[in-house]
């Protein structure tokens, strides 16, 4: 193989949210820092209705370009129905910064031979949603690491750094390539419980001195009015909602939101109730149980676990799968949850909205949408339905939320204190606004789509 001198090159989160695709080439060696789906992926021609086919592998995505056709990537499954041939993996291993879908989504279509470099914490929530569900980490082989590890893919060094984000073991990275060093910072904030941890990225990139820093910028943009609320202040509000109300209180939130789920257990706790959650946050619990850093509520002892009806309607063993039949001696019913309106804090996704029908709650409860505003046309639709149920059942609306992402001023305050001499804007709409960014003399180099950066 014909060495190639360090160079980044951008498949995926370029001028829009989400979609991390990066590819680090030094002296013939390759990883892949994330591989995920953009929250807009296709939306001009894929929606709710409109799916890629699966029997058509990566077909439907390579049409619109929404992955790229490079040989010695995908799985021969994922190949099958398309032009591109199946080679052996030119890619040594995928390393992922944490485990939202829009770093995580693609990895199902890449060549399950190459492996997957991913925090401890990130493994466990893996493996909950292998055994509820699937994962698109299903069939790679996983390399685990933690903050204080270094381990090496070619002739690259990769120093894994926490930050601070709305899931666990998020990481950032520093990393030292043949050409000079780099930083990753995937996502990150500061006003979650853990803030501290991106301060420590910060501080650890500094010492390196890297050339090129490659950062998110979720919020970067003119005018944003959005308050930075932080999750303290989420828990305070939430107590003194759940507190007031003599009803029903149920929310709407990212199940995989660790930081969310204490904080709503430790609300209705301070309240005088029970948090009820859905069946898969509580093997995702059950799998976390082993870190012990995180602190989560235990299933059954501090939280209960909502059953709802399948198939027969009689919640039969056979009507569940495997792992959903340990939750029904010890779960909650709608019959339950009707007849103790005042006892209990409700975890509801959306789309089991229908459960409403059975709980049949009293008018005059609450409802707290704790989870990031309609973010474009399809968004907004589902807030009206939702709007639409919380009318319905005569509750109140209120919406809490603490953002998973650093507001534009702290993204300032992340570049300037790391100081590098390229700054590469992903994860952003609005790549030129790091111009506004003052203190430092580096360079703003936006990417291009499939084009490389020179490390």
């Amino acid at each position: 193989m014909k060495a190639v001198s360090p160079r980044l090159t951008c498949y995926g989160g370029v001028g829009e949210i989400g979609g991390n695709k990066f590819l680090l080439e030094d002296k013939g060696s390759k990883v892949l820092l994330d591989f995920g789906a953009g929250f807009a992926d296709g939306s001009e021609y894929f929606d709710t209705g409109i799916s890629p086919r699966a029997v058509n592998g990566a077909g439907d995505l390579f049409e619109f370009g929404l992955l790229p056709e490079l040989p010695g990537l995908y799985s021969e499954k994922a190949l099958q129905n398309t032009e591109v041939r199946y080679a052996e993996p030119d890619v040594d291993a995928v390393v992922l910064s944490h485990y939202h879908w829009d770093h995580t989504g693609r990895i199902g279509y890449l060549d399950p031979k190459i492996p997957v470099y991913c925090g401890e914490t990130a493994s466990l929530i893996h493996a909950a949603y292998s055994e509820s569900s699937s994962s698109p980490l299903d069939d790679h082989v996983i390399r685990k690491f933690r903050t204080g590890d270094r381990f090496r893919i070619g002739p690259m060094e990769f120093v894994p750094v926490h930050v601070d984000h709305s899931i666990p073991g998020a990481y950032g990275f520093v990393v030292h390539t043949s050409g000079g060093t780099m930083a990753y910072t995937g996502d990150f904030r500061f006003h979650g419980p853990a803030g501290s941890m991106t301060r420590d990225f910060i501080d650890a990139a500094r010492r390196e001195k890297p050339r090129l820093l490659l950062t998110e910028g979720t919020r970067v943009q003119s005018g944003d009015q959005k308050a930075n609320m932080s999750e303290s202040a989420v828990m305070e509000e939430a107590t003194k909602l759940v507190k007031q109300s003599r009803a029903l209180v149920f929310s709407t939130f990212r199940g995989n939101d660790v930081d969310r789920i204490n904080t709503f257990h430790r609300a209705a706790k301070a309240a005088g109730r029970r948090l009820v959650v859905s069946m898969k946050i509580a093997i995702l619990l059950e799998k976390l149980k082993p870190d012990r850093r995180l602190g989560v509520p235990r299933v059954g002892r501090d939280v209960d676990v909502y059953v709802r009806r399948k198939k027969s309607g009689r919640l039969d063993d056979s009507d569940y799968y495997p792992w959903e039949r340990p939750f029904l001696g010890r779960g909650v019913s709608a019959a339950d949850v009707r007849k103790k309106q005042g006892e209990v804090f409700l975890h509801l996704e959306a789309w089991n909205f229908p459960e409403l029908v059975d709980i049949r709650p009293e008018r005059g409860g609450t409802y707290i949408h704790a989870a990031t505003e309609a973010y474009n046309e399809e968004g907004e639709k589902e807030d009206a339905v939702i709007r639409n149920w919380i009318e319905h059942v005569g509750f109140r609306y209120t919406q809490l939320h603490a953002s998973g992402h650093a507001p534009m001023s702290e993204v300032g305050e992340l570049v300037t204190g790391i100081a590098p001499s390229v700054v590469v804007p992903i994860h952003t709409e609005h790549p030129r606004l790091f111009k506004a960014f003052k203190g430092g003399k580096w360079k703003l180099t936006p990417p291009k789509k499939g084009v490389p950066l020179q490390i």
